[in-house]
């Protein structure tokens, strides 16, 4: 950005704030910016701003509530170039076979390994058995026979001579089954159910933008779940595990829920930024 247009944006904001008759202290106080802020502002100092993109959410915000139109503000600090550039033609590049490019190749080779490892794999695993049984037809190898246990001879009776008198012994009365002391569980019965794990919770996060903000959002995970430039009047919504991450620019025009209570900004906001660690 040249110094003629840095000056030329500054010059309009401070006159039209002169005309309007407010102090330097009551557009910071509207603005809710600090007082070197607005004279950054108005005298061109667009780099102690911070990045390009806070810079021009600053402009856009003194702009209107000066009453003037921002997007002419803006062109001019982006910047225009006076002449055209030279155009140089450039020669088509030749055109190229479909079948010679890598990721084709990449990807038929990807199917190859795939298709090919089933096969291989099962023709090792069958190969093996077939080696076994070939070389035992071969070599005439047999399991060896089991032999069956030998019958025990039977003895013959001795000759025992008939007993004198036969006794008849009093009938012995018949005695009740023993009882384990510990009886065996009951068949089928029921396992105790396992208890599931309660999944972590997750949150959510609603965020409405009034003006143009830079937001970044990661989890507990660390995992960035949004990191974007959003333009005014948009709203996101963003579901993970808290605690999260936040960094928002222009965090005075943004308005933020979670899991539907209204989360206040202004204590976190430095200059235009809210930067924290929400919890559950």
């Amino acid at each position: 950005m040249s110094e003629n247009a840095q000056d030329s944006i500054g010059q309009v904001l401070r006159e039209a704030r002169e005309a309007q008759g407010m102090t330097l202290e009551e557009a910071a106080a509207r603005l809710r910016l600090m007082h070197r802020q607005i004279e950054a502002m108005e005298t061109g100092d667009f780099e102690s701003l911070g990045q390009p993109v806070f810079a021009r959410g600053f402009v856009r915000n003194y702009a209107r509530l000066l009453g003037l139109a921002p997007d002419a503000l803006l062109a001019r600090m982006e910047g225009a170039p006076a002449e055209p550039g030279p155009v140089s033609r450039v020669e088509p590049p030749l055109p190229r076979s479909w079948l010679t490019s890598p990721w084709l190749i990449l990807l038929m080779l990807g199917v190859l390994v795939v298709v090919a490892a089933p096969i291989a794999l099962y023709w090792w695993l069958n190969s093996e058995g077939e080696e076994a049984s070939t070389y035992q037809a071969r070599s005439g190898v047999r399991p060896p026979p089991v032999a069956a246990p030998a019958a025990a001879p039977a003895s013959k009776p001795a000759d025992v001579p008939p007993p004198a008198a036969a006794v008849e012994a009093p009938p012995v009365p018949p005695s009740e089954p023993a009882t384990t002391a510990t009886e065996p569980a009951e068949a089928g019965a029921p396992a105790a159910p396992a208890v599931p794990e309660s999944p972590a919770a997750e949150g959510t996060l609603q965020l409405e933008f009034g003006d143009e903000s830079w937001v970044e959002i990661s989890d507990a995970t660390g995992r960035m779940l949004h990191r974007q430039l959003n333009p005014p009047g948009s709203r996101i919504e963003v579901r993970g595990q808290p605690p999260f991450d936040l960094v928002i620019g222009n965090a005075t025009q943004t308005h933020m829920t979670y899991n539907g209570r209204p989360i206040d900004l202004k204590p976190y906001i430095a200059v235009t930024v809210a930067r924290f660690t929400l919890e559950e």
